[in-house]
């Protein structure tokens, strides 16, 4: 369990430091993931994310799957990712000389920024739950779910500044709040709308994971 804790760690601060040094630029977070992915060896399944742990957890208890020692681990792996996420956020703070932060773009509403965190954060989640039983390679699998995250910087950057990460939400903004004082008011947006977008991924996954569970063992002709 060490190991994987340490992957967790290892890989949150990794992304954590990659978000704050590029200020969130797609390719730079998409690429830093993936790397850190490889780095850690998928070992931990690779999860960085609160809000991907957090769909881990949901699913497994919808299956049944969900064992005691499992759930300790995964919530000790919360922990984790965001202790790492205020350290990788505050070496990230001390390398670059301007303060990065996630908040809300002006001339947009609360609900606009917690429904596009949401929904996007519902995608990452549902791919990190849904391909691996589509691919049997975890470096493939690691680079859809590094696309999805760049594909949703891309697509609601310039709305939520492109978060779908609780631990990063909560590392970034207090570090900016401890320096500055300032950008911690919608910091609560930034940790609750991932975290139900990974409650509504493990939902939904769930669904699409029993009929193509139930299309295999029909083609295999059980």
């Amino acid at each position: 369990m060490f190991r994987r804790l340490f992957a967790e760690a290892v890989g949150t601060f990794l992304l954590l430091f990659g978000v704050g040094v590029s200020a969130g630029e797609p390719f730079a977070v998409g690429g830093t993931l993936l790397c850190a992915m490889v780095l850690t060896g998928f070992v931990s399944g690779a999860q960085f994310n609160p809000a991907i742990t957090t769909g881990i957890i949901v699913y497994r208890y919808l299956d049944n799957s969900l064992h005691m020692n499992d759930f300790t681990e995964l919530i000790l792996n919360i922990l984790v990712q965001f202790v790492s996420g205020i350290l990788g956020g505050l070496v990230g703070w001390a390398v670059v000389s301007y303060p990065v932060h996630f908040d809300i773009t002006d001339g947009y509403m609360d609900a606009e920024t917690f429904f596009a965190e949401m929904i996007y954060t519902t995608l990452i989640v549902g791919n990190a739950l849904i391909v691996g039983r589509l691919i049997n390679n975890p470096i493939i699998c690691g680079g859809i779910i590094a696309m999805a995250i760049t594909a949703g910087d891309w697509a609601i950057g310039k709305v939520t500044g492109g978060c779908f990460n609780p631990a990063i939400g909560f590392g970034i903004n207090i570090i900016n709040y401890a320096a500055k004082g300032s950008h911690l008011d919608h910091t609560w947006i930034y940790i609750l709308a991932p975290l139900l977008g990974g409650v509504l991924a493990a939902c939904i996954s769930r669904v699409f994971i029993e009929e193509f569970e139930a299309q295999k063992k029909k083609a295999a002709g059980y």
